[in-house]
């Protein structure tokens, strides 16, 4: 939480570590920002509902997201061919 609002993060599992280049940056997709707890679909699905703001990476996170139509194609970017999406509540 972040002056009462909250951020939520998670990636695949087998991204984590990983180091992707987008753009001329790299984006390190690490534990200590995406967490290492496992989640379930109901709960990334929950959390989701709930956040302020969200930062996920994951072809199946992704997925998850656009079969419960909580997010478009349209906002997903590819990087490296690996799902990204960030969403913000105002």
């Amino acid at each position: 939480m972040t002056e009462d609002r909250k951020i939520f993060a998670c990636c695949d599992k087998e991204l984590l570590g990983k180091k992707l280049r987008f753009k001329g940056m790299d984006v390190l997709i690490n534990s200590s920002f995406y967490g290492k707890d496992k989640i379930t679909k109901e709960s990334l699905i929950k959390n989701i509902k709930e956040c302020d703001s969200a930062n996920i990476f994951g072809n199946r996170a992704c997925k998850i997201l656009l079969d419960s139509k909580l997010i478009t194609k349209e906002q997903i970017i590819y990087i490296q061919n690996i799902a990204h999406i960030q969403l913000y509540k105002l």
